[in-house]
């Protein structure tokens, strides 16, 4: 695969052996493949396109889509809030198109990370988001994670589910001691069922709940733009500290 940039910044994500049709000209299989990154390529009308081996990030923004997926923001704050790294033990329930779960796999390889799906379509797309990709370090499990979770030990269980207070108890079976169980919802009532579940639960939390607002900067003129990435879900951060009160 390979990712081409246009002069306007557009991105390409595109097979390396195969013509490249955009809007402004056409690039054959052919030259692509002789092509490393770095190298500046041109259409047959001469616009010129950079050429970089795609990251974990291209993918997951030209990703197939089904279900609504998680914004990137909201992937990036659960990792950096929960701390999760290479050997991390993760769960991910409502798998969707495998959005979320390619982020954090990427961050714990080469430890397999679980996808917890309840849809066979939706774990198809997932399936093949990963393929294309490259991320092998995923399991998918057709199984609706309020009925159980199968892993135990696990330093970080991410919901994006419907009821997530009621994936409650399974996380708590499930988690390590200090382990995070997240959820994202779009609701903030659904947020709120979340927290009181948790708090009335016989475990011990610590728990805090944000959204993320991005707002990109136009340095050429010093202000930021007219439009920004703002709410897209709640997120709680639950951290269990104890079993028992």
């Amino acid at each position: 695969m390979r990712l081409l940039i246009d002069e306007k910044e557009r991105k390409y994500l595109v097979k390396g052996d195969c013509d490249v049709h955009i809007n402004y000209g056409v690039v054959s299989g052919e030259e692509l493949q002789k092509t490393t990154p770095g190298e500046v390529l041109r259409t047959h009308i001469g616009n010129k396109l950079n050429v970089i081996e795609p990251g974990i990030i291209d993918f997951m923004e030209k990703a197939k889509r089904g279900p609504q997926t998680m914004a990137m923001k909201d992937s990036a704050i659960i990792a950096g809030f929960t701390g999760i790294k290479s050997g991390s033990r993760v769960v991910d329930a409502g798998a969707g198109s495998g959005v979320n779960a390619m982020f954090l796999a990427n961050i714990v390889a080469p430890e397999k990370l679980i996808c917890y799906e309840i849809r066979e379509d939706f774990a198809e797309i997932a399936r093949k988001n990963f393929e294309k990709a490259g991320i092998e370090n995923v399991a998918i499990k057709l199984k609706n994670i309020y009925e159980g979770i199968d892993e135990k030990n696990i330093d970080l269980i991410s919901l994006d589910v419907p009821e997530p207070w009621e994936a409650v108890s399974p996380a708590i079976e499930s988690l390590k001691i200090g382990g995070y169980v997240t959820s994202y919802s779009p609701s903030i009532e659904q947020s709120k069922k979340f927290y009181d579940k948790l708090i009335q639960s016989d475990a011990r939390f610590t728990i805090e709940t944000v959204e993320c607002l991005v707002r990109n900067w136009d340095l050429k003129v010093v202000r930021p733009f007219s439009r920004m990435l703002g709410h897209t879900g709640f997120i709680t951060f639950a951290r269990l500290i104890g079993r028992g009160t």
